[in-house]
């Protein structure tokens, strides 16, 4: 069945034709259809609470800055033949004057930021196509602000899950490993599971490789450890309800966190298009008298 999905990846999503797989390998399809479904549900639910948060911020983000830039590239020049029409001495505040040079100057040679810009993008995917270049970006994938630990905790609980499973159905570590790491897609978490297994034939522990990663908590990496010692499907539930709790605990803590985030990027916007539109408007149409007495 799998196979046959693998000719509609552009219909089936990596991560479920994956887990199809693992339920087949492992004699266990019921159990994999079943954890596939509830991890696109969980997805879902996440990109919604995610969008819900990110796009009206962004919305408001970008619409003060294209007020920003219309208002200084057409409104200045208005105010400033305001100014000399009626032969004040007054002049545009200067981070006004300054915001509309700089407006000017790249107006007038906009094709070099732009293909700086464009430079950059393509010298990223090209370096990103590298092996080297792809593992580096998974891991930073693991080590950025905000998101990395939440990615990192559904890696691991999807390869936890997964082993979880092949070894109820009596396949070895080694086999677990080699099936469960078919449903993830992060270099720097397959590189770590190929050490494991590595580990395993040649006598050492298969633990080793996620723990001098560093990358999670030291609570999982303990947890397997006496798995190890008693009885390691078992243990592997209690990690399991144990990384719900945590991937909860994390989401909860994103989506308190960005809101004051993105708030602050619109407040810092905000405040200068107020500074530099709003304030020589002021000027214009109330008169100077409300600065000047204030000393401004």
């Amino acid at each position: 069945m799998y196979k046959t999905m693998e000719y509609y990846s552009n219909i089936f999503p990596y991560i479920y034709i994956n887990m199809v797989k693992v339920g087949e390998l492992s004699g266990s399809l019921d159990v994999s259809l079943q954890q596939a479904v509830k991890y696109l549900d969980d997805n879902d639910a996440l990109n919604k609470k995610l969008k819900k948060i990110l796009i009206p911020n962004i919305l408001m983000f970008f619409g003060i800055l294209i007020m920003l830039v219309v208002g200084t590239v057409i409104g200045v020049p208005m105010l400033q033949g305001i100014f000399d029409s009626i032969g004040t001495e007054d002049e545009l505040p200067k981070a006004t004057m300054m915001f509309s040079q700089f407006l000017n100057a790249v107006g007038k040679v906009w094709y070099i930021p732009a293909s700086i810009f464009i430079a950059a993008i393509v010298g990223c995917f090209t370096y990103i196509s590298t092996p080297s270049g792809r593992y580096n970006f998974d891991y930073f994938k693991y080590k950025m602000p905000i998101f990395g630990k939440l990615i990192y905790l559904l890696d691991f609980s999807r390869l936890i899950r997964n082993m979880d499973l092949n070894l109820k159905n009596g396949m070895r570590i080694q086999d677990a490993l080699e099936v469960s790491k078919n449903v993830l897609k992060n270099s720097v978490m397959l590189a770590m599971i190929e050490t494991s297994i590595n580990n395993i034939f040649i006598g050492k522990s298969w633990i080793e490789p996620f723990e001098e990663a560093d990358l999670g908590s030291r609570m999982t990496v303990e947890m397997l450890n006496i798995g190890m010692q008693t009885d390691l499907t078992e243990m592997m539930d209690k990690l399991l309800l144990y990384m719900d709790t945590d991937i909860d605990n994390t989401m909860e803590k994103i989506i308190k966190v960005l809101p004051e985030i993105s708030y602050s990027i619109v407040g810092i916007v905000l405040v200068f298009f107020v500074v530099v539109i709003l304030v020589p408007c002021i000027q214009v149409y109330m008169g100077g008298f409300l600065f000047s007495a204030y000393g401004f």
